[in-house]
């Protein structure tokens, strides 16, 4: 009878056990249901669990710092009477630094050495700034940034408009001005700051189609010997007796009278308003021979009919 039992549960166990886990538990009453989980091998490589963004590369402005710059530094206008045209300047940065710059106009007038006299008021007869209208007034020029100006000259209509003028266009350094602190309590002391900047200064000039801009001559001509503090010079004065800007280069020629060697001195060009004169001073070169020579000085106004001419012999000694 025992060895009947051990069989039979040995029997029993064999069977159970080749059943499936969950039919055993089914058979037992157990009815729930356990969740599978599935692992998604693929979704798990694609996204690794930290994720390392890249780092920016960091750029080295290793350029040399040139400066700032404006260009051109002079502009010539020729607008009608009730008609108005516009020019561009170009401003560059060249530096690692940011830079602000203002608009403004300084009207003048010119004495015979050519220099600027003392300012005029913008409604003379000759000042130009009342009808310029530039954009942008205020500048802001970041490191190596190039930046347009418009400069747009507008001229009323009328005859009394045809006339010439000019004025300078400045653009000046914009800085930031810190509190000034003076080291004492005294109520009568008095503090000074100084603060470094720098501008530009571009002429303008504007000439009508109507007026005569050739009619430049020379007055004055004559040698003056070295002395301990100046070298042989040739001085020369010229007037604009036209109504327009007169725009010329001038030059001297130097001819030795017994070699006949010749000699052209440097080539430079000016601006003579309606008017005035200009005075002008050639250095000899300090080598020059001993002996006579003739000079003709030459004004240039770029057509070979209308050059303006005057001769003067001397001695080098």
């Amino acid at each position: 009878m025992n060895r009947f039992l051990i069989t039979c549960f040995i029997s029993c166990f064999i069977v159970f056990s080749n059943q499936s886990y969950s039919q055993i538990r089914r058979a037992l009453g157990d009815t729930t249901t356990k969740k599978k989980i599935v692992l998604d091998t693929l979704k798990s490589a694609a996204k690794p669990a930290t994720e390392i963004k890249p780092e920016k590369p960091v750029v080295v402005d290793t350029l040399p710092e040139m400066g700032v710059s404006v260009s051109p530094s002079t502009m010539r206008f020729k607008v009608k009477p009730g008609t108005l045209k516009t020019m561009t300047l170009k401003m560059t940065n060249d530096t690692k630094k940011l830079y602000n710059f203002q608009v403004g106009f300084q009207d003048y007038g010119a004495g015979d050495d050519g220099t600027s006299d003392s300012p005029v008021d913008k409604y003379s007869m000759y000042a130009l700034s009342k009808y310029i209208v530039v954009s942008p007034t205020l500048i802001e020029l970041k490191p190596r940034q190039t930046k347009v100006i418009n400069v747009t000259v507008d001229i009323p209509a009328g005859d009394s408009m045809a006339v010439s003028m000019w004025t300078i266009l400045t653009l000046d350094q914009v800085i930031e001005r810190e509190k000034l602190e003076i080291p004492t309590t005294s109520p009568t002391a008095i503090g000074m700051g100084v603060k470094n900047s720098f501008g530009f200064g571009i002429n303008i000039f504007q000439n009508p189609p109507n007026v005569i801009v050739n009619n430049v001559e020379i007055i004055a001509m004559n040698f003056n010997k070295k002395t301990a503090t100046s070298t042989n010079n040739i001085f020369m004065k010229a007037k604009n007796a036209g109504t327009g800007i007169g725009y010329c280069l001038y030059y001297l020629e130097l001819t030795n009278l017994v070699t006949g060697k010749q000699t052209k001195l440097k080539v430079k060009q000016f601006a003579i308003f309606p008017g005035y004169s200009k005075e002008f001073k050639f250095d000899l070169p300090a080598d020059i021979e001993k002996g006579p020579y003739s000079a003709m000085a030459v004004l240039d106004f770029g057509n070979k009919e209308e050059l303006q001419t005057a001769e003067l012999e001397f001695t080098v000694e």
